[in-house]
């Protein structure tokens, strides 16, 4: 059956690739068909206000990914015909994760995000642990590639060394972190809005990864620990938000009690970084949603309990006891650190740590994206 399918999609292929290259068309995809999110959402929103006449599509695996897209964005099924045919007559790419057909024709632009600064291991660092499927894909869709865009002097590296790639890396910021150059109090609002809380509600983040097992019992966090002691020591109201992978997502209500206000459920909601930009602290484990939020200058917490096990699975590029967020093995650590927790922007270890590995960030890199777009589309004119 695997050998048929493969059959399929490359006769489908072939036929779509008689269709023409759309020199106005831009086809998205964020995490292999999930919403409008993430660096591609960052870029499109700048191509929406650029006042160009473009064809904007997104590739949606549900129609809960198709709903999610703004006026001016259409959706197209991110698997079958329709797919291979937006694929094919798209003058530009913008994709945050590998592609795993060989399908990029002469005169296309395929722009490549990736989706954050790296603490775990990826790639050709990680080859042991990928699958021959898998890296298979990341030799083929890197030898498609015509730019990366990077937010570090760091990830420019890992660009070069070890993704099988040998064209140019671009040190733009990376899009989607753009966010946290704007207004947090407005954000915090919308999102305290579309959680039916009120707008002076503080927010506590909890947002591990996931498990290779899909296990959950490296998520038992003291919920109300966290929310009583970040009260005592920030003041205020707190309420926990719990964004769980969304591999692991259907068991987010058998390990928490949700009441709707003091602890709720937010992995369901579209937008992460609009979740950091809100949070007035962050609890997370091996997420690279840390390095992010740190562009923040807010509190940052590692709740890891299962250090040792997990290394197993992916190792890491900096050990978590290096880095300059505070470490905690289990709840008893986590309550003793948050006692005394302070904002990120107060620590030096934070401002080496961004020096050492170039970050370039500055909210603008969603404009570069989207300029470097409109130079290609606008140059076959």
């Amino acid at each position: 059956m695997s050998k048929l399918r493969d059959f399929a999609s490359r006769c489908s292929w072939k036929l779509a690739k008689l269709s023409k290259i759309r020199n106005n068309r831009v086809v998205f995809c964020s995490y292999y068909g999930n919403g409008y999110s993430d660096s591609p959402k960052a870029i499109c929103d700048v191509l929406l206000q650029s006042g160009e006449d473009l064809d904007l599509v997104w590739l949606c695996k549900d129609e809960a990914a198709a709903k999610s897209l703004p006026a001016g964005v259409r959706a197209v099924p991110y698997r079958g015909r329709q797919r291979l045919k937006a694929l094919a007559s798209a003058k530009v790419w913008v994709d945050n994760c590998r592609k795993y057909e060989n399908l990029k024709r002469e005169g296309q632009f395929y722009l490549q995000t990736w989706h954050g600064f790296s603490l775990k291991k990826i790639e050709q660092d990680a080859e042991s642990t990928l699958t021959p499927d898998y890296l298979a894909a990341c030799k083929s869709d890197s030898a498609q590639i015509d730019v990366i865009v990077s937010g570090s002097g760091f990830m420019t590296k890992r660009y070069r060394e070890s993704f099988w790639y040998q064209g140019p890396v671009l040190a733009t910021g990376t899009p989607r972190n753009d966010v946290f150059f704007r207004d947090h109090a407005e954000i915090h609002v919308k999102v305290c809005q579309a959680l039916g809380l009120p707008p002076e509600r503080k927010l506590a983040l909890y947002a591990p990864t996931f498990r290779a097992d899909h296990s959950t019992e490296a998520y038992r966090i003291d919920a109300d620990m966290v929310r009583r002691t970040a009260a005592e020591n920030f003041k205020g109201d707190w309420t926990v938000l719990i964004r769980l992978h969304p591999n692991v997502g259907s068991q987010s209500a058998d390990l928490f009690a949700y009441d709707g206000d003091k602890l709720v459920d937010v992995t369901a909601y579209p937008d992460m970084q609009e979740l950091l930009c809100a949070a007035n602290l962050l609890i997370t484990d091996y997420s690279s949603s840390m390095f992010d939020y740190a562009l923040t200058g807010k509190p940052i917490v590692q709740f890891a309990t299962d250090i040792e096990e997990y290394q197993k699975d992916r190792d890491f590029y900096f050990p978590l006891d290096k880095l300059p967020f505070p470490l905690a093995r289990n709840n008893q650590e986590l309550e003793t650190i948050l006692k005394d927790l302070q904002p990120l922007w107060t620590s030096p270890e934070w401002a080496e740590f961004a020096r050492e590995n170039d970050f370039c960030e500055d909210g603008q890199a969603a404009i570069r994206c989207a300029a470097l777009i409109l130079q290609q589309i606008k140059k076959e004119k």
